[in-house]
């Protein structure tokens, strides 16, 4: 029985890559504020508009600020969007030359 052969590897000179390097906004805090921003507007408009009878307004500033909230949070991804295709406009190319770690291949 013949055992299969054992391919050897070949050296390979390490070449350079081309890579865009630009610093990006991270997302979560993007729609963290836009949600903690949309709740304080809505509890506040629910605060100074005139009480009604039908809801408390425990219940109507509960009510806004999940309304806002969820506004926010679209208007914060909205502008997480800009603000990322602006600063990927401004990225620098470089070269990088791979270390051989294959680990991180």
């Amino acid at each position: 029985m013949q055992q299969p052969a054992e391919p050897t590897p070949t050296p390979q000179s390490p070449q350079n890559i081309e890579v865009v390097v630009h610093s990006s906004p991270k997302f979560w805090p993007f729609m963290g504020v836009g949600a903690a921003i949309g709740i304080i507007i809505g509890v506040l408009s629910a605060f100074m508009g005139p009480e009604q009878a039908e809801f408390t307004r425990g219940s109507v500033a509960g009510f806004l600020g999940v309304a806002f909230a969820v506004v926010g949070v679209l208007l914060a991804g909205i502008i997480f969007l800009i603000v990322d295709r602006v600063t990927l406009k401004r990225g620098r190319r470089g070269l990088a030359t791979p270390t051989g770690d294959s680990e991180h291949a």
